[in-house]
């Protein structure tokens, strides 16, 4: 690790070892660091070289935390909810781990309505205190490396808008298949990187450079992430991409588009010391949102059973739509 901010820049890309790495995009992380992201001729991997350190993310994830207030808590506990039916229809218990679970709503939202034990790890810690002290959950606090020591012990991981965000996704995921059971399952969702570069290259040939808050330095081109996940020891059981609203901007296909120009300008020094105080949860308004209505169990099959119905989900070979979505068994 350099003392600028900085890993090391790497010769050979992250996947491949391939040596033909070719200028894609330029953009910054808060603002004070730039960065110039590279595409890997032999298997499309887009990434920042170099990358910020962990230490450097970690400051900008607490800045963050801080400008978003919150990670969400109704829409979490919501979503956990939901995939407790989904945990349900696999085995009746089980253990899981969400990975990057911020202050843990969805994790509750597993934990209350299933027979599974869930777990999670973040590197914010504040949001482990919180997650562990109100919810009371089991949270680790740490990157995903923090669990080496626990090899076999889950049957299901998800990694939700995380896989993007990493030092490096090989040794990533291969901490993740450690940690899996045999025959565990894995679900990973991240924006579809063939599309999502291409906002970086969109607003360089506008004259700007997005100045990126959250710390995204690697897109993933669906077909690569897919080989990515076969090399680390998965067997894919589903890989698509899905939301079109993002495309015509993304390609550039809307000239009149303009960047939000509010978070341009963002960066660390104004957050330091700062902490996240407007950050609020009595347990008056936990229990008040448990009991919203459109919580109820047949509100949340209907909702799952509109999503399943209209949305359109693209083969990985036809890279459009703007998430990605792999689930995978651990072979």
């Amino acid at each position: 690790m350099q003392d600028n901010g900085y890993n090391p820049r790497v010769e050979n890309c992250y996947f491949c070892s391939g040596r033909d790495l070719k200028p894609h995009s330029q953009a910054t992380y808060w603002k004070e660091f730039h960065l110039d992201f590279v595409e890997c001729a032999e298997c499309k991997l887009i990434f920042a070289n170099p990358i910020p350190d962990l230490e450097t993310v970690i400051k900008g994830n607490r800045a963050l935390n801080v400008h978003h207030v919150s990670r969400g808590t109704f829409s979490q506990y919501r979503g956990g909810k939901e995939f407790a039916m989904f945990l349900q229809s696999l085995q009746p218990d089980g253990i899981m781990l969400d990975v990057g679970c911020a202050e843990g709503f969805f994790l509750l939202g597993v934990a209350e309505n299933s027979n599974w034990k869930a777990e999670g790890i973040e590197i914010l810690e504040g949001a482990v205190e919180f997650a562990t002290t109100q919810l009371g959950l089991a949270v680790h606090h740490g990157p995903l490396e923090a669990l080496a020591h626990m090899s076999a012990r889950y049957d299901f991981i998800r990694m939700n808008n995380v896989i993007e965000h990493v030092q490096n996704p090989v040794c990533f995921l291969q901490y993740a298949n450690r940690l899996l059971k045999k025959a565990g399952q894995i679900y990973c969702s991240t924006p579809n990187g063939f599309q999502d570069g291409h906002v970086l290259k969109t607003a360089n040939r506008r004259g700007l450079k997005i100045n990126l808050l959250e710390n995204h330095f690697f897109y993933y081109h669906p077909k690569t992430l897919v080989k990515i996940f076969q090399a680390c020891g998965f067997k894919i059981q589903k890989s698509y991409c899905e939301d079109l609203s993002h495309s015509l901007n993304d390609f550039g296909f809307l000239p009149w588009f303009k960047y939000p120009q509010e978070t341009q300008n963002f960066a660390l020094p104004a957050f330091q010391n700062r902490t996240n105080e407007k950050f609020h949860m009595s347990e008056e308004d936990i229990r008040s949102f448990k009991n919203h209505p459109a919580l109820k169990p047949w509100r949340l099959k209907y909702q799952r059973f509109q999503k399943g119905l209209f949305r359109i989900h693209f083969p990985t070979c036809l890279p459009i739509g703007h998430q990605l979505h792999i689930s995978a068994e651990k072979v």
